[in-house]
């Protein structure tokens, strides 16, 4: 069998102890066990468990961007969702953490803008408190206004997160990211649908591959007919 290799990692077929185990077990039972750490695993990168734990959910993330690219041979129809929804986890997770904190103690304050900046791909700015401290503007610059003039942000007093432009909501972005996490989810469990599929044609074609480089005998030569005098 010709082994092809992709991207710097040869998936032809998956690892011995990842076959035994997906042809070992009832293929329900592994759907059910991969689509339940999936949830667990995105639910960890949004910070919907705790936001001590986006660490060590996008490290499980890479370990099933791992276990998709082996079970498909690294085939982008699933790979390109999964990486989209782990960064959409993530920036959701930044978001339910940011109003969550402002939820609990934030409060609305106006400050004064005292720099702008504006690039093609971001806008930043710089706002002074009513102390007379200067700390970064909210995540997308300060919208609608100008140096100099005042602007309305919900402030978390510990400073712990940034300033925001809009009334925390905490359970818009927890149901964004539970959406996100449905996407997340069903590319792992289509993975391994595909991975079991996958495996069973290669057994079926190594058990047939004996079978094509045997050549059949050549019939026995016809005796020709007796002669009549």
């Amino acid at each position: 069998m010709e082994v092809k290799r992709r991207r710097g990692l040869d998936t032809t077929r998956p690892p011995a102890w990842l076959s035994r185990l997906e042809l070992g077990m009832p293929p329900r039972r592994l759907y059910a066990l991969s689509g339940a750490f999936a949830v667990l695993t995105g639910a960890m990168i949004s910070t919907v468990i705790s936001q001590w734990l986006v660490l060590p959910g996008i490290l499980l993330a890479l370990g099933l961007l791992w276990f998709i690219a082996v079970n498909t041979d690294q085939r982008l129809w699933l790979m390109a969702p999964f990486l989209f929804a782990t960064f959409a986890l993530i920036v959701f997770g930044m978001f339910i953490d940011q109003d969550r904190a402002l939820a609990e103690r934030g409060r609305p304050v106006d400050l004064v803008v005292v720099e702008r900046s504006q690039t093609r791909s971001e806008s930043t700015c710089k706002v002074r408190f009513p102390d007379g401290s200067v700390s970064e503007g909210p995540i997308g610059g300060c919208r609608g206004a100008d140096v100099g003039e005042s602007i309305r942000l919900f402030v978390d007093p510990e400073g712990e997160v940034q300033p925001s432009n809009t009334t925390p909501n905490v359970a818009l972005w927890t149901w964004l990211a539970a959406g996100t996490n449905l996407i997340f989810t069903a590319c792992v469990v289509r993975s391994a649908v595909r991975g079991v599929r996958r495996l069973r044609e290669l057994q079926t074609a190594e058990q047939f591959a004996p079978l094509r480089g045997l050549v059949p005998p050549p019939p026995p030569p016809s005796s020709p007919p007796p002669l009549h005098g």
